[in-house]
């Protein structure tokens, strides 16, 4: 073809759209509609997309009025305008543009309904949302689009289920430790591993939090809650906590960028009786347990959505720990861990890896720790409805002042993760934990060889997480 025919230069254009080359097509394709207005109508729409796959709605939109003062029977034109208006968030404007076009052309009924859709979705007007898809498949329902259509319902349901006003999620869990902790408060609180007493023992534990958003928009929530968390061992009774946490909140949904700030002020009860031989239920909440911390906790948290399938996660923390028996050091600490993830294409393979670092400072000097743990894990989809997660992490515990000498631990964690929804948001969760502890403690005590910091545990853990 020769640079003169038309359809030759209206092809060259849009092989420079393909490379990136704007400028260059934009110029053929404003010269093919002063050429000939009548057979390159369709420019207009090439211009219109040039603009907005640069983001330039308005002057997208510019070019389609053009295009209506040169046709306005066109039913294409006012489809191109509802996508831009829909683009700039004027919905009112979309949807008008889209029932023009049905107007003009019913044959674009379908594709218009589905469109008003995706409009009320966006603007999250859910119920005509789910209506307005229902009519698009009704239409057609073996086409693509009602295909597509049947796909985005579930999604509007929990899209509406995300925006409710309230919360509240719980959780119970059923385990057994072969080797319980002698500081389980000081686990819970994000301390290290303590000790174990050697003995094995089955345990529970339940978790209820919920509370209400102040502000509920698609960007920007604030809200406070209520969490009630307790653990209770079947023998080890001593071992029992429960925590009473209300809660404050703000989160920002910037996309890419998601944060949120939560401050909490947690009341600990340490302790507990047997209440019966071998009971069904171990959880006390409380009951016979006596008043062992207050704790205020700060808690900034950042994601990062990043290209290529990638994400970030940074978590801040710090707490104000004012031990309430009389006997044990106030203390503070300090946390921090990032977590990066990536996103296998095709597939629902996530393999990641982190940094945490967290250190405490305590009146007591022993109590003095700062600790390095660097993890990785795969979580993916197995079989019928499972998902798989393995996760391996190794830790380096300094106690800097413990009891007049230098203490280091180096933890070695195994993890395993089975879990499967048995209905929509009722999640069935099984754990498995394998941990080591090595310690470089020399017993001062010359007759006893042994070093109670050097052990291995395993924890099997069954739970049931609801959200309402």
């Amino acid at each position: 073809m020769e640079p003169s025919n038309l359809e030759f230069r209206y092809y060259l254009a849009v092989t420079y759209v393909r490379l990136k080359k704007y400028a260059e097509a934009l110029e053929i394709f404003e010269w093919l509609i002063k050429r000939d207005p009548k057979n390159y109508f369709k420019a207009y729409f090439d211009i219109a997309s040039v603009f907005s796959s640069q983001g330039l709605y308005q002057k997208a939109l510019d070019t389609l009025n053009l295009a209506e003062k040169a046709d306005p029977n066109s039913a294409r034109v006012y489809l191109e305008k509802g996508y831009v208006y829909k683009n700039l968030k004027e919905y009112d404007q979309a949807i008008v543009s889209f029932n023009t076009a049905r107007e003009l052309d019913p044959k674009e009924t379908q594709l218009v309904y589905y469109m008003v859709a995706a409009v009320d979705l966006e603007r999250e007007e859910f119920k005509n949302a789910d209506l307005m898809f229902k009519k698009a498949i009704d239409i057609a329902p073996q086409t693509p689009l009602a295909q597509s259509a049947r796909q985005t319902l579930p999604v509007v349901e929990q899209a509406a289920w995300n925006r409710k006003p309230w919360y509240l999620t719980t959780t119970f869990n059923w385990g057994y430790d072969d080797n319980v902790p002698r500081d389980a408060l000081g686990e819970i609180t994000g301390g290290p591993l303590s000790r174990g007493l050697g003995v094995g023992d089955q345990f529970q534990t339940f978790f209820l939090t919920g509370g209400y958003k102040f502000l509920n928009r698609k960007d920007m929530e604030i809200g406070a809650g209520y969490s009630v968390f307790s653990i209770g061992y079947r023998d080890w009774t001593e071992n029992n906590v429960t925590s009473l946490s209300p809660h404050l909140y703000f989160q920002g949904n910037f996309h890419p960028v998601y944060l949120r700030f939560q401050y909490e002020f947690s009341y600990f009860y340490a302790g507990g009786k047997k209440q019966g031989i071998n009971p069904p239920v171990y959880l006390t909440f409380a009951n016979n347990s006596y008043a062992k911390l207050r704790m205020q906790t700060f808690m900034p948290t950042i994601s990062i959505i990043e290209p290529y399938g990638l994400r970030s996660d940074i978590n801040l923390s710090y707490q104000m720990k004012n031990y309430l028996d009389g006997v044990t050091a106030d203390a503070s600490r300090y946390g921090a861990d990032i977590t990066q993830s990536y996103k296998i294409p095709n597939t629902e393979c996530y393999p990641r890896v982190g940094y945490r670092h967290a250190y405490e400072q305590s009146g007591d000097s022993p109590s003095i720790y700062s600790y390095h743990e660097v993890f990785a894990g795969i979580s993916s989809p197995i079989y019928w409805g499972i998902t798989g997660d393995i996760s391996f992490s190794y830790m380096r515990t300094d106690y800097p002042e413990f009891f007049f000498t230098k203490r280091i631990d180096e933890t070695y964690t195994l993890g395993i993760t089975l879990n499967r929804y048995l209905i929509e948001r009722l999640l069935l969760t099984f754990n498995y934990l394998h941990i080591q502890n090595n310690s470089d403690w020399v017993n001062p005590i010359p007759w006893e060889y042994s070093d109670p910091y050097t052990f291995q545990k395993n924890m099997y853990i069954l739970s049931i997480t609801y959200s309402f």
